[in-house]
């Protein structure tokens, strides 16, 4: 086997664990592999605090061997060099005289640095890239990197492009399959929705995540309302409001006097132009309270400023075989502005899926 097929299988490894069980750190898999080329030890990271990858697979190693100075280690991420949550990985490996690590990506944190930590002390380290590793670990990257949540936007269209009528109504254009991949992949991989005080009053939007015959889930929402509409009386019932015990509702506002006391309500202040919030000063904020990922289910305005701020990472485009033969119904994106063809934005196509008669688009910004 090749150093790629033995990170091949560590990657698979890594992929057992929940994301939002680990967030905000990444999917890591390690595998001990000896001399003969056996695997005698392997781990995953399972929850953020817990013992890492590299913890387990040594771990596992020594239930059966006590030398481990002739083997190799394989993990799918630069080992840590830094105390955090868990001591680093670095001393484990170095105290257990294990001579050879095989890494399947550098950590984009620049005061980890365990490779060179690793060589400093005699430690031969090689680098083969997998480019499956770097895409599990996307939102991770992001995070790291950009200081901010990364942004997944769904968007439920017809064939030629609108996502209501002009009067506002959507539902449904999208099929049952359709809709329960949104519930179960992209709302349970997202720690919070994004969208506006005017598409949950429309839709009267929970925002939750359901499946038949189980409990809805909660999940915190986002939600764009300079004017604060959603605390006045008149909605005081409506569906985002359901009873929560580990989610809450951020209401985003210029309004610095606006507080409440509504259970679970907070109140986000951000600049606002042309009465557009300044989204990336919000992305900025939501990263410090712990929103890692986000799913943007909006209009066409929303969706076009977050495009405009260069803050959509992924898009997933729901394609139905339904025309609205309406100019004035509602398109997905909505924006007067001029852009010409050397302003365009490129996408980057990943994935095709079919839902009966729906298809999925899923794309990824290569910016």
């Amino acid at each position: 086997m090749t150093h790629a097929d033995y990170l091949k299988k560590a990657f698979l490894l890594s992929t057992k664990a929940k994301a939002k069980r680990i967030r905000p750190n990444p999917f890591v898999g390690a595998l001990i592999v000896n001399e003969e080329g056996v695997i005698i030890g392997k781990g995953y990271h399972k929850k953020l605090g817990g013992p890492h990858a590299e913890v387990y697979a040594i771990e596992d190693a020594l239930s059966k061997y006590n030398d481990l100075s002739k083997c190799t280690i394989y993990v799918t991420l630069e080992p840590c060099s830094h105390f955090g949550k868990t001591p680093p990985c670095t001393d484990l490996i170095i105290k257990h005289k294990i001579k050879h690590v095989v890494i399947g990506s550098l950590d984009p944190n620049p005061l980890v640095s365990g490779a060179q930590i690793l060589i400093d002390n005699g430690v031969t380290v090689d680098e083969v890239f997998l480019p499956e590793i770097r895409s599990l670990n996307e939102t991770f990257f992001i995070n790291t990197t950009k200081q901010r949540p990364k942004f997944q936007l769904k968007i439920a269209s017809t064939l030629n492009g609108k996502i209501a009528d002009r009067f506002g109504n959507s539902k449904w254009l999208t099929n049952e399959k359709s809709r329960a991949f949104v519930h179960s992949v992209l709302r349970q991989n997202a720690d919070a929705i994004l969208s506006t005080a005017h598409t949950i009053i429309k839709d009267n939007a929970g925002l939750n995540i359901r499946s038949h015959n189980k409990q809805p889930i909660e999940l915190n929402a986002i939600i764009i309302d300079r004017k604060l509409n959603l605390l006045k009386e008149v909605h005081s019932t409506s569906a985002i409001f359901y009873p929560r015990t580990r989610s809450k509702i951020y209401l985003v506002t210029d309004d610095e006097t606006a507080h409440t006391n509504k259970d679970s309500v907070e109140i986000i202040h951000v600049n606002f132009h042309n009465n557009k919030a300044d989204l990336l000063a919000l992305s900025k904020i939501l990263f410090l309270k712990g929103i890692f990922q986000v799913l943007v289910e909006a209009g066409g305005k929303l969706n076009s400023s977050l495009i405009e701020a260069n803050l959509i990472d992924e898009l997933f485009l729901f394609i139905t075989p339904k025309i609205i033969n309406d100019q004035n119904a509602i398109d997905a994106f909505n924006i007067d502005k001029e852009q010409t063809m050397d302003q365009i934005i490129n996408m980057e196509l990943q994935k095709v899926e079919e839902f009966d008669q729906d298809i999925l688009l899923h794309y990824k910004n290569i910016i």
